[in-house]
């Protein structure tokens, strides 16, 4: 019996999957709506009051903890860029969104 090499496997399945998929590429643009109307009802609510909340107190019992050497500065930091990814979500969406239309 012969031993078969694994990259020829690989380039056998790759060119399998390839013609197999290459009907479901060339469909047309698919509706994003209802993923669009969950993501919005989704972003409203965490930038709501209980997100401000939380990176308000976040922040300042972080800020304390790394002031008094307790924590490393870094968690501070961390934190702050997590309260501008969770804030600034509805202008990374509208550039994402003008990137791919």
């Amino acid at each position: 019996m012969t031993k078969r090499h694994p990259l020829m496997l690989a380039l056998a399945a790759s060119v399998l999957v390839a013609g197999i998929a290459g009907d479901a590429l060339a469909q047309s643009a698919v509706d994003f709506s209802k993923a669009d109307t969950v993501g919005t009802g989704f972003t409203t609510w965490i930038r709501g009051n209980i997100a401000t909340v939380f990176f308000t107190v976040a922040l300042v019992l972080a800020g304390f903890a790394a002031a008094f050497n307790k924590i490393s500065w870094m968690w501070v930091l961390m934190i702050a860029v997590g309260a501008f990814l969770v804030f600034g979500a509805p202008s990374f969406v509208a550039d994402l969104r003008s990137v791919f239309s």
